[in-house]
Order: C-alpha cells, then structure tokens, then sequence
C-alpha cells in the first residue's frame, strides 16, 4: 500500500506545478495577448491564431505524452514541461515579427502537454488506490492559485518595468518552482508493470483490465467524454483568452485584470465544492450541471453591458472553469480504470484539445468579423449547452459499440 504522507507531498508538489503551468500557460495567454496586440499592433485574429496552433501543437503531444508517462513516469515528462515553457515564457519578451509568435508557442505547446492534466493526474493516483478525488482535485486547485496570483501579477510588472519584465518573471516562476519540484519530488510509489509486457500479462499482474486504444476509439464513453469536454473547453479557453480584452471597454484595464482574477478565486471554491461530490455522485450529471451553469454565464455576458453584470457573471462562470480540467481524469479513471489510465486519457486529452485550439481563434475571428465580442460569447454559450446533451449521452450505455461490456 503506498505511503499517503509520501503520497500527499506528491500532491503539493504538483500542486505548486499546476500553479506555474496554468497561470503561466492558461491564464497568462490572456495578458500576453493584449500585450502583444497593444505593443506591436498585431491583428487579434492573427495573435489568436498563434494561441490556436499552440494548443494544436499541445493537442498533438498528448498523443505522445500519455506513453511516455505510462514507459517512463511523470517526473521527467515534466521536467522537460517546465524547461521548454519557461524558455518559451522568456522569448515572448524579444518578439519582433508575427512568425516568431508562432514558433515561440509551438515550443511552448510540447511543454504544455507535458504539463497538463494528463501527467499531474498521472503521478498522484498510483498513490490513492481508490478514491483519488480529494487528492487530484487539491492538485488541479494549482491551476486556480496560478491564474489567481499570475494574471494581476503579470499585469502588474508589465505595467511597472514592461513587457521583457513581465515575461522574465514569468519565465524564472516556471524554472525556480515547477523545475526543481518535478525533478526531485514527483516520484511512482512502486515498480511498474513492464511498458513492453502484454495487455494480458499487465492484466494478471493488476487484477484490473488493460484496455486498448481500439477498444476506447469503440465506446460511447470515451467520445462523450471527449466531445463533450473538447465543446466545453472551446467555449471556455476562448472565453479566457479573450476575457481581459472583452471586459476592459466595460470595466477598464484595472478593474477587468480584477474580474479575471475574481474568475480564477471563484474556480478555486467551485473546485473545492465538485471535489466532495465528485466521488459521491454521478460524475456525468455533474459535469452536465457544470455545463449549463457556464452557458448561462456566458449568455447572461453576451447580451448585457453592465459592469456589474459581467463582474457578477465573470465570477459565476468561474465557478465551474477548474471542474472542466478536473473532471475528464476523474471520469477517465472511473470508467477506463487506473492501469490504462495514461493511454487512454492521453488520447482523450488530446481530442479535447483540439476543441481548446479552436477556442481562441474562433473568439478571435467572431470579434474581428463583427466589431465586438457579444456574438463570439454567445456561441461559446451555445457551445456549452451542446455539452451538457452529449455528456449526458454518454450514461446510456458505456459498452464498446460492437463488442460486450468488459468485464473489470
């Protein structure tokens, strides 16, 4: 039985890597583009753009990243995250033309993979056999402490020393913190099951069924899972992204930096709240109340200018933006099981993030193609209310569409 104080400091450790890598990677998107487009006069749709291709390039390394977790473990998965982001981070500083954007976010794509939900999950449930809910959700509140304390703290230094500061200090967060955390910390509490042994022979050794890609690309639930999430997180990362921009005309630069910030301490309670129920009730029926609470925060945006109206829906739509990237490896786990958990979410990552790709620019275009920011808002409400009816889809049946329900 692994060590729960062993495992616990496993999930500060990763803790402290979701803070860096979701406030500097997620979150601070928002701040580095307005800064770009405010700095350089660069079009949204083409910064946008930029954002679409890094999470394109982040959708593309999942598919990579969930082996290497399942061959080589988590630690160095992210200590190679932690170096490519925060060199990425420090080069947004010295941009000078368009294409440099993109080059620079294509490096920092591999690194988000590495990063993400995928392997902070990854390396903290071998050590909750069981119910991991608590523990994976006290992580991932990482993400909502980064965004929390990195969106007005980078707004901040770039106000005061500028653009090259800001992104300096971003970049030293990531290799003083995230580096050092992931390489001497995160740690498997036991031998693994050999990478190169068969699916029959893992099987025997766990007691557990190992399943194949084919099998998961063959049931209900892994699409419901992924469409459903990958809709959410259209609406939600293109939202995000574009939240400072959109709430600045109303609520001005100080006050909109606020508003993000009161987004990220109303994710941080909202996570609080799914992870007492997360392993008491239908995950799915959560996920679709999750949904539908975001849409009607966003339509309630999309057609009302009051500043008070927006600052009071910007923190009900937080409410539920930590449970989107909390819930798809809970449902992973509960459903694919812990010995093909790697593989399988890796892939459902990474079709997920194919919707968060489109995210940005879609925003972006919709602004751009209609002067404002009310039409692009309400399609991403849109978007979630699609959401709710194909995760709820996904209850009706979770066999393979061909083949019987396996047996566990």
């Amino acid at each position: 039985m692994p060590s729960r104080s062993r495992g616990w400091s496993v999930v500060a450790a990763c803790g402290l890597i979701a803070a860096c890598s979701w406030g500097l990677g997620f979150y601070g998107l928002g701040v580095y583009l307005e800064a770009l487009h405010r700095l350089h006069g660069w079009p949204t749709s083409v910064i946008s753009a930029a954002i679409t291709m890094y999470y394109l390039v982040g959708a593309l390394g999942l598919l990579v990243v969930g082996g290497a977790v399942e061959r080589r473990g988590p630690a160095p998965v992210m200590v190679y995250g932690a170096v490519a982001m925060g060199a990425a981070i420090a080069a947004l500083g010295w941009l000078r033309e368009p294409w440099q954007l993109f080059a620079v976010l294509a490096v920092m794509g591999t690194a988000w993979a590495c990063l993400s939900s995928t392997a902070i999950t990854a390396a903290i449930l071998p050590w909750f056999p069981g119910r991991s809910a608590a523990a994976v959700t006290l992580a991932l509140t990482g993400a909502s402490v980064g965004g929390m304390v990195f969106v007005p703290g980078l707004v901040a230094i770039g106000q005061a020393r500028g653009f090259a500061a800001l992104t300096g200090a971003g970049a030293a967060a990531m290799l003083v913190v995230a580096l050092p955390l992931a390489a001497l910390v995160v740690r498997h509490p036991g031998a693994r099951p050999s990478a190169t042994s068969t699916p029959a022979a893992r099987e025997a050794a766990t007691g557990e069924r190992t399943w194949s890609r084919r099998e998961a690309l063959r049931s209900r639930r892994f699409w419901t899972l992924a469409v459903s999430f990958g809709l959410a997180l259209t609406a939600q990362v293109g939202f995000i992204v574009h939240q400072l921009a959109f709430l600045e005309p109303a609520l001005g630069h100080l006050q909109a930096a606020l508003a993000v910030s009161a987004t990220t301490v109303s994710a941080l309670l909202g996570r609080v709240v799914a992870g007492t129920l997360a392993d008491r009730m239908d995950q799915r029926i959560l996920s679709a109340a999750m949904f539908a609470t975001q849409a009607a925060a966003l339509a309630a945006m999309a057609v009302s200018a009051s500043p008070t109206v927006l600052f009071a829906a910007s923190v009900v739509f937080g409410l539920n933006v930590g449970n989107v990237i909390t819930l798809p490896p809970l449902l992973a786990h509960a459903e694919f099981g812990a010995r093909s958990f790697a593989i399988i979410f890796g892939m459902a990552s990474a079709a997920m993030q194919i919707g968060v790709a489109i995210g940005p620019g879609l925003v972006g275009v919709l602004r751009d193609a209609t002067g404002d920011y009310a039409v692009a808002v309400g399609v991403a409400a849109g978007l979630d209310a699609v959401a709710v009816i194909a995760v709820l889809w996904g209850r009706r049946d979770g066999a393979p569409f061909d083949s019987p329900t396996p047996t566990r």
